[in-house]
């Protein structure tokens, strides 16, 4: 039987340059402390942004509005159809700004999840629109943060949400497939490939990753979300006006 090689595509990251076409795709395997690579052939229509801040030389560490800025390029991509992000522990640098840039995106966006996933991370990952989780993942949602107000609700409901908003903590992969935090879980290996898989179905058709878009959210989950982040700001002002002893 052939050997399923997931798709190649276009490659966004912290680097100063991305990687052309057909080069290789980064893999992450258990055990390493570097991707290993793999070749694959291309997928029209996804273009691959790495937000970890290890994928990226010494030099380009993450700074304010690098993440926004980097998805904000991606999507002015010619023929840009669907946005796979990778996120991971190391994935520090990330802000409002970057929620937003993510939510406010004008075609569907898949997230890759590796590793401990928190903060802006978290945030970010629940702006986009489909997650793959390796194995060996945690979610942690942090409340009044990159409006998880808004997102979080609406991936795993009321009920739910208030539970991780309340009492925050660390959720497996297996949990959080469970909830509705994360749509596929993978061994940490087979992650890239799935996610790149996903990606490809959802830019499989012109147009109509956006027109589902805008069918299930006719205003904009960006403005939603970009009033969730205001209202939170302000909330965080009044709970810092209030340390505990």
């Amino acid at each position: 039987m052939t050997a399923f090689r997931s798709p190649q595509v276009p490659i966004i990251s912290y680097a100063p340059s991305s990687l052309p076409t057909g080069a290789k795709d980064d893999v992450s395997t258990p055990g390493q402390d570097h991707d290993s690579t793999a070749q694959h052939p291309s997928a029209p229509g996804v273009t691959r942004v790495d937000l970890r801040t290890r994928s990226a030389p010494e030099a380009c560490a993450i700074g304010a509005g690098s993440a926004s800025r980097r998805v904000r390029e991606a999507l002015t991509t010619p023929g840009v159809r669907c946005l796979l992000l990778v996120l991971d522990e190391s994935s520090d640098g990330l802000d409002d700004d970057a929620v937003l840039a993510v939510a406010d995106a004008s075609v569907p966006v898949v997230a890759a999840l590796l590793g401990t996933i928190d903060g802006h991370a978290s945030a970010l990952a629940l702006a986009a629109d489909l997650r793959v989780a390796a194995a060996d993942a945690t979610v942690r949602v942090e409340p009044l943060v990159g409006g998880t107000s808004v997102t979080l609700p609406g991936a795993v409901g009321e009920a739910t949400a208030r539970l991780l908003l309340l009492a925050p903590r660390a959720v497996t992969a297996v949990d959080a497939r469970r909830m509705g935090l994360v749509h596929e879980v993978h061994e940490r290996d087979r992650v890239p490939a799935a996610a790149a898989t996903l990606a490809a179905a959802v830019a499989d058709r012109a147009g109509r990753g956006a027109a589902v878009l805008r069918a299930l959210s006719p205003e904009g989950a960006g403005a939603r979300v970009a009033r969730a982040v205001e209202n939170e700001a302000r909330l965080r002002g009044v709970v810092d006006l209030h340390p505990q002893d």
